[in-house]
């Protein structure tokens, strides 16, 4: 239970992000960077989390079914990575096809990224508390 630290450090918004299983990344494989396997939850409780949270105003839950294919991600040779088939495939680079060429291939799901708030105003009131 992380409401009382939560309370106390005021945030204006706070990502519960489900981790998510990657092949090739951190799926505890020969040829995986890391293996992320114990930090892996269900969605049960994955969501039995973000219940006891739901006090919290600034609480934004993105389980694996809200992330995967809504974020764009590129690598150091500027190629989208795919993560639609639990996996990071990359695009042809962006420097040899374009923007919109590689897109295609980044397996991105415009939908979801809208449902999930991606367009987000970064500006606000700061205010100060005591």
């Amino acid at each position: 239970d992380m409401n009382e630290h939560v309370s106390r450090l005021e945030p204006y918004r706070w990502k519960a992000f489900q981790c998510l299983i990657l092949k090739g990344e951190n799926a505890g494989g020969p040829n995986d960077i890391n293996d992320a396997r114990k930090l892996q939850v269900s969605k049960g409780q994955f969501d039995a989390f973000i219940d006891s949270h739901s006090g919290q105003s600034m609480l934004i839950p993105e389980p694996n079914t809200v992330m995967q294919n809504s974020y764009l991600m590129l690598d150091e040779e500027l190629r989208f990575l795919d993560c639609s088939e639990n996996g990071k495939v990359p695009s042809q680079s962006i420097l040899e096809v374009g923007v919109e060429q590689a897109l295609s291939q980044a397996g991105f799901d415009d939908l979801m990224f809208h449902k999930r708030g991606g367009i987000y105003a970064w500006t606000r009131e700061r205010s100060i508390s005591n």
